[in-house]
């Protein structure tokens, strides 16, 4: 097990909130190997327990940033029980609309930088490739009854999260759906990856996970995917 994954289920394990791992180190989790570089580590939590996991990151010595437009974050000032205070947020300094975030710790190799907009940031990466957890990105995925909705599609908890020795996982054709769709707009970079990921994962899925992941691509993103 990657000692990154084994870091972040340290850190996250007694926190009193579920999450799971997703993005590239969740697909190599379901792969049982590592096939590509990270620059970064992603994980899920579920919308209701977003104001107790970013607290539970502040208390812990992280800088929160929450996002506040495609790459640009929002320095978090505080967390209250209903509502986020931003820096100088220039919309509105109390803000709930936020479905990521970023965590970085002092001397992270992801340096949050200044631009125009007074208290927004963008993310400047000083180094090619993740050595240790100190930079998570974090996506707030909505509990509905016992499923896991992400995106316009929903999957039943207990397909939506894996396990690999007890550490939990997105399950990867939600991933696989989840990186489509974000294909078109992403970084050149990123659409590496993307095709890195289908390329190593698909012929790994069942037959029940690629109908899905065909059918839920098609039917929310039809002109977002190129194949």
């Amino acid at each position: 097990m990657d000692k990154i994954i084994l870091q972040a289920h340290e850190l996250f394990k007694d926190a009193g909130f579920n999450y799971a791992i997703c993005g590239g180190f969740a697909l190599e989790m379901f792969a049982g190997k590592n096939y590509r570089g990270h620059e970064d580590f992603d994980i899920t939590i579920f919308d209701c327990d977003k104001h107790k996991a970013l607290q539970f990151l502040h208390d812990k010595g992280w800088k929160l940033y929450a996002r506040y437009e495609d790459t640009r974050y929002a320095n978090i000032r505080s967390i209250g029980d209903k509502c986020l205070h931003l820096i100088e947020d220039p919309q509105n300094n109390k803000w709930d609309d936020c479905d990521n975030a970023v965590a970085v710790l002092p001397g992270s190799y992801a340096t949050p930088v200044f631009i125009q907009r007074a208290g927004v940031y963008a993310l400047k990466f000083d180094e090619p490739k993740l050595t240790k957890l100190d930079f998570i990105k974090i996506v707030f995925n909505k509990r509905q009854d016992d499923s896991l909705t992400a995106k316009g599609t929903s999957l039943p908890l207990d397909k939506a999260v894996l396990y690999a020795d007890g550490i939990p996982y997105m399950a990867p054709e939600l991933v696989l759906y989840l990186k489509a769709s974000e294909y078109h707009w992403a970084h050149p970079l990123q659409k590496h990856k993307t095709k890195a990921d289908f390329k190593a994962i698909l012929p790994m899925l069942s037959e029940g996970g690629r109908q899905w992941l065909v059918y839920a691509i098609v039917a929310e993103f039809p002109d977002e995917w190129d194949g």
